[in-house]
């Protein structure tokens, strides 16, 4: 797919800086006067569907390039589709490139661990500190979820240098003149929905046409209902684990009968998600369930239309409760096994876990992986605080497509838009995740994902 464009001088600016920052990895643009060739060139495969952020990345090489003479960075953007497809065929041919970018779904990472394409980076991380430099356990959940077992039992294939999670955008205005307070349950969601679209205006904004949305909505308001530490198993291929329950069909239930009140934007399934921010800040939309993988563009829309923009944690079903905010590491760095600069690899990717490259990002928008701390906070737009503040008061929630099970995100995608559009029954969605889950992938949908969340 093809994300819109969007608003990139954000990203530019922050692929640019860390590179940059990685200042130990060396670079030069080429042949300068008076020197030699660079003798070293350190191929890098980046993943995006943000068609902004290729030459945007090209900056990141060249500014490189520029202050470290002896290395060229030949570094080429892929869309996510693209990239797994290509490397999948580089693996097999024994010419991957040195370093990689891409998702921890499937079709990404997971394949090529299990595969055993991927440096076994354990050592590496110890000695460079990368699990203190991240949440604690973060590191180790991050690669559980890319290995065939759950379980990578210490081992590091992989490693993450932002955070996606799951909140939602409000637009403050709209709640002041319809007078309404942040909700605390679930109920409380649907009544503030119902104020919205008797005022007239869109109560949720959706563009579902690449279909990780909806799955962001599904699993959060399954996490919603039951909290995270039944659903914990389920990452961990726990054999016993069902789909069966009351939250999993009481979570479709929900969302279609949201899509046959009106609740959702017009024509969703024919927009994506970029598409969907673009139209909330038209200023007639109230709500949107976000990833902050998409904070970037709010930022700059929000500066741009001076739309007045919040954030709050999704409502428990219970409100005695905590609010949930599904969280996870994001797209990750990894070292094909065959790739000729592991060195060089392994220290750009301790570059990007590195304190300097985390403000950058935060910098720009973006919430990194390593927490900040308050004086850095302090620092930020009140859109990035307002995220933060967010997912301090919720209870991390689960990513219940994260487990590794080829097809298992693509299932939930698919299903969710045809239960969205009325083409499927609620019960049919679990029906179909938990044939995907206990064939471990072999009895799935064919559906095609990009691994985005």
């Amino acid at each position: 797919m093809t994300r819109a464009s969007f608003p990139g001088r954000s990203l530019s600016v922050l692929l640019t800086a860390m590179f940059i920052g990685a200042g130990f990895l060396g670079g030069a643009a080429g042949a300068r006067p008076g020197h030699a060739a660079p003798s070293v060139i350190l191929r890098v495969w980046y993943g995006t569907d943000d068609p902004t952020e290729g030459p945007l990345a090209q900056s990141l090489a060249a500014n490189f390039q520029s202050s470290h003479a002896g290395t060229r960075v030949q570094l080429t953007t892929y869309s996510l589709d693209d990239l797994n497809s290509k490397l999948q065929l580089a693996l097999s041919a024994g010419s991957p490139p040195d370093l990689i970018y891409t998702t921890p779904r499937g079709p990404g990472l997971p394949s090529y661990v299990r595969t055993g394409m991927l440096r076994d980076l354990t050592g590496i991380a110890r000695q460079n500190g990368w699990a203190a430099a991240l949440p604690a356990g973060m590191l180790a959940a991050y690669n559980d979820a890319l290995t065939p077992t759950g379980r990578a039992n210490g081992h590091v294939y992989a490693a993450p240098n932002m955070i996606a999670a799951v909140a939602v955008l409000y637009n403050t205005a709209i709640f002041r003149r319809l007078r309404l307070a942040i909700p605390r349950s679930l109920a409380a969601f649907e009544a503030v929905c119902a104020k919205v679209k008797a005022a007239g205006l869109t109560p949720i904004g959706l563009g579902n046409g690449d279909g990780w949305v909806g799955d962001d909505w599904y699993l959060t308001l399954v996490n919603a209902e039951t909290g995270p530490g039944p659903l914990i198993p389920e990452l961990h291929l726990d054999p016993h684990f069902s789909f069966g329950g009351a939250p999993f069909l009481d979570a479709g239930t929900t969302l279609q009968r949201w899509s046959s009140l009106g609740y959702f934007t017009k024509d969703f399934g024919g927009l994506d998600a970029q598409d969907s921010i673009a139209a909330f800040f038209n200023g007639q939309t109230a709500m949107q369930l976000v990833s902050s993988t998409e904070n970037g563009q709010i930022a700059a829309l929000a500066q741009q239309t001076h739309v007045p923009v919040g954030v709050f944690a999704f409502p428990s079903t219970d409100a005695r409760r905590p609010p949930v905010t599904p969280q996870s590491g994001y797209a990750g760095w990894a070292i094909p096994r065959a790739g000729r600069q592991p060195a060089l690899a392994a220290a750009f990717m301790t570059q990007m876990l590195s304190d300097p490259s985390a403000r950058r990002l935060a910098a720009h928008g973006l919430l990194p992986a390593r927490p900040l701390v308050p004086a850095e906070i302090k620092s930020l737009t009140a859109f990035q605080q307002d995220f933060l503040s967010a997912l301090r008061a919720a209870t991390p929630g689960v990513y219940l497509d994260g487990a590794p099970i080829p097809n298992l995100n693509a299932t939930m995608e698919a299903n969710v838009q045809l239960l969205l559009q009325h083409f499927e029954t609620p019960a049919f969605l679990p029906r179909s995740l938990q044939l995907v889950y206990d064939s471990h992938g072999a009895k799935a949908s064919s559906t095609r994902t990009d691994g985005e969340f």
